[in-house]
């Protein structure tokens, strides 16, 4: 079922700009606060641990932090999923903002072990499992409401702007981190310097609620939800058909592009010994290419249809991005050039995040207004867990083939689950010739 074309309140293009702003700049905190500790935390842990763990116990304490956050958002999309289908986008948009804003200043604020022992880390992880369920009211409220205000034909381009706060994010935090490492000494980044991109976060979670102050929204649309069951329960109940489907594709996509997203960098610099520098430059050019690739295939996907651009790409995640991970691991073992390496790396990372764009508004085109939050939400969140358990797959799969090669049966798998799953659900835009266009535009 496609989003409402025209909403019962007067929303002007000047309203709608704002909210594809606001959805934008939801994504871009979201991915913020979510990958911050990933990237910012290894070079920190030695603030929150004493100095005479093994190496692998700070590297389970890191990837304990990094994952608790990711644990919260499944639960925090059945809260504010279910929230913005009964009461609104904006006021949910609202409560999460400020749950997530006062959390990551309460972190950047945090003692370390010198303090607190390891009371410091605990507190940590706490605060990252709160912040992890607002988090996720960034994708029950202001993304569904960017995309219901945007006009029809318009909804692709808007689809991308929001996208590319996912990239942008990895682009700064990226930045940032290597200007730091670079300038400040390094007893002064463990004892204040880490703190600088969570006071950021803190001020970009305050810019976002500034800017939401005058967004405006279709209040119509939720009078007598109050009353109604719980749009959670009609989501497993009357649409539950709907819902499984959403969950084999998020699941396949995810299966597919968490290995470009989180194991990459670990392939490059732990297995195939490449630099950490070099792994961040190919971070930091991916950002920027997937950006321009994200607008321009959801581009691509308003003119051709969400669905069918979406078959095509699931192709190309199960075949273009798995032989890529193979020719870089056989290309870092025969001793190859780090220019070329690093091309590879790039391709390996730029071509699964391009359709984001496309897969948002597509997730949210297949929901009716009733539910849409709350099946956008869970089916987004939900389908991440199987997938971010890949660390147990990859280890599975290393008893009967080489390390390294492992992460190419996770990308087969999951394209071709993304594939079968997009192609039994239906066409959410069906793409309209150019002449028949024209000749609406001329009778309008």
């Amino acid at each position: 079922m496609t989003l409402p074309g025209k909403p019962t309140t007067v929303i002007t293009e000047a309203d709608e700009r704002r909210s594809a702003r606001g959805g934008a700049f939801s994504m871009f905190v979201d991915s913020f606060d979510v990958y911050l500790p990933a990237l910012v935390l290894p070079a920190a842990m030695a603030y929150f641990m004493p100095a005479h763990l093994p190496a692998e116990v700070r590297a389970t304490f890191t990837t304990l932090l990094f994952t608790v956050g990711l644990v919260a958002r499944p639960i925090g999309s059945v809260l504010f999923g279910n929230l913005s289908d009964r009461i609104g986008r904006k006021p949910v948009t609202m409560i999460s903002g400020w749950g997530f804003t006062i959390v990551t200043l309460l972190i950047g604020l945090l003692p370390g072990y010198g303090s607190w022992g390891y009371g410091a880390i605990a507190i940590f992880a706490v605060l990252r499992l709160i912040g992890g369920i607002f988090l996720a009211g960034g994708y029950a409220a202001p993304i569904p409401l960017a995309l219901e205000q945007a006009n029809p034909t318009r909804r692709g381009r808007v689809g991308g702007l929001i996208g590319v706060g996912a990239p942008g994010s990895f682009l700064v935090i990226n930045l940032l981190l290597l200007g730091m490492l670079d300038v400040l000494p390094h007893s002064g980044f463990l004892s204040w310097g880490w703190r600088i991109p969570f006071f950021l976060g803190f001020v970009l979670g305050l810019v976002y609620l500034w800017h939401y102050r005058r967004v405006k929204e279709d209040d119509t649309l939720f009078e007598g939800r109050r009353t109604k069951r719980q749009p959670v329960v009609e989501l497993f109940t009357t649409h539950r058909r709907l819902i499984v489907s959403v969950f084999l594709f998020t699941c396949g996509y995810w299966f597919a592009t968490q290995m470009s997203v989180s194991f990459l960098p670990t392939l490059l610099v732990q297995v195939l010994d490449q630099s950490p520098r070099m792994s961040t430059t190919v971070e930091i050019i991916s950002s920027v290419l997937t950006i321009v690739a994200i607008m321009a295939v959801a581009a691509l996907g308003q003119r051709i249809g969400r669905r069918a651009l979406l078959m095509r790409w699931a192709l190309v995640l199960a075949f273009v991005v798995a032989g890529a991970f193979a020719l870089l691991t056989v290309a870092a073992r025969a001793g190859a050039p780090v220019w070329l390496i690093g091309l590879i790396a790039v391709i390996a990372k730029v071509l699964p995040s391009a359709p984001l764009g496309v897969i948002l508004v597509y997730l949210n085109e297949r929901f009716p207004a009733s539910v849409r939050a709350s099946g956008y939400g869970i089916g987004y969140m939900f389908g991440l867990i199987l997938p971010g358990l890949y660390t147990f797959w990859l280890l599975a799969l290393s008893s009967f083939m080489p390390y390294e090669f492992t992460p190419i049966v996770l990308i087969v798998f999951g394209g071709l689950l993304m594939f079968a799953a997009v192609r039994r659900g239906p066409e959410t835009n069906a793409p309209v010739p150019a002449v028949t266009a024209a000749r609406e535009e001329v009778a309008r």
